[in-house]
């Protein structure tokens, strides 16, 4: 057992431990291209990530004018995966620090788990092109369970799947999801303030907030 006081680390991926908002901005302009509308660009892109792919389109279409159409929807949605199964890491990066932060972590005996909003089929292979796989014992995307962040469900199973008290268990992400399902499932939480989410000060109170994902190891006291 970690003489850690957090046993297990889940940590959050878009925005948290990848900057991949680049790679997933391309697919959404190429996206919104093939049903015919005018690309969004990376920088609104960036503000809409966060709850999972589908409602990632639905913003972008609403940007652009698009009708609440499941058809217009259910191209864009082709076209996007067309393009990220082939664009998985290729303009995005690793936070400053990562891979440093997640052997340190393992080094002092806190052990790694994974949960994203991301669709497992696209998150593993991500992680695999980031060379970041092997440090997590379980990865758990948004559509591994019947629900996701917010929920408190994925950090749940993750707990009892890996035979570790909530208590001992903290989640570090981005977002407002983020935490709120560390919240209800009785976790810790570290909020990535570097990613792309927003969190009201008073919402997350009193959890910290981390302005570099190398600064974990600080806040973590670990050395």
């Amino acid at each position: 057992m970690s003489k850690h006081p957090i046993e297990l680390l889940a940590v959050d991926l878009d925005g948290t431990l990848v900057d991949s908002a680049p790679d997933i901005a391309y697919c959404v302009d190429r996206a919104l291209e093939a049903a015919g509308f005018e690309p969004p660009g990376e920088a609104l892109a960036r503000v809409w990530i966060g709850d999972g792919l589908e409602q990632l389109i639905w913003r972008a279409l609403a940007h652009a004018g698009a009708p609440r159409d499941d058809g217009i929807h259910a191209e864009a949605m082709r076209a996007f995966l067309a393009c990220y199964r082939e664009n998985l890491f290729v303009r995005s990066a690793l936070y400053p620090g990562a891979v440093d932060v997640l052997d340190l972590a393992l080094e002092h005996g806190i052990r790694l788990c994974c949960i994203t909003n991301k669709r497992e089929s696209l998150s593993q292979p991500l992680l695999e092109h980031a060379g970041l796989l092997d440090r997590f014992e379980l990865l758990l995307g948004g559509d591994t369970l019947p629900e996701k962040k917010p929920s408190p469900l994925p950090l749940r199973h993750a707990a009892s799947t890996l035979a570790v008290d909530v208590a001992r268990c903290t989640l570090l992400g981005d977002s407002h999801q983020d935490l709120r399902a560390a919240r209800a499932a009785g976790y810790g939480f570290i909020w990535a303030a570097y990613g792309y989410g927003k969190v009201d000060p008073a919402e997350r109170a009193p959890f910290p907030q981390l302005a570099a994902l190398a600064d974990l190891p600080a806040l973590l006291g670990l050395r």
